[in-house]
């Protein structure tokens, strides 16, 4: 029969799990939308932002001026 658990115990098996897996978490998975890919032959090297994540950022920073100019300066 397979041993029951706790939820302290599960809880502690799954935060020691991720915690050796060093690839894996929330900072990874935004790092790897907004930057480049790594260069697997120098790891050290900087990551520069994705050219489609700085095009959303600058669309979003003209609707928001355009929506400030219009609705608090007129």
């Amino acid at each position: 029969m397979a041993k029951e658990f706790t939820q302290l115990e599960v809880r502690s098996l799954l935060k020691e799990y991720l915690n050796d897996r060093p690839d894996v978490g929330l900072g990874k998975a935004v790092s790897a939308m907004v930057l480049e890919p790594a260069n697997p032959f120098e790891p050290e090297a900087p990551r520069h932002p994705r050219k489609a994540f700085v095009l959303a950022v600058l669309c979003l920073l003209v609707l928001l001026g355009v929506f400030v100019h219009f609705n608090l300066w007129s």
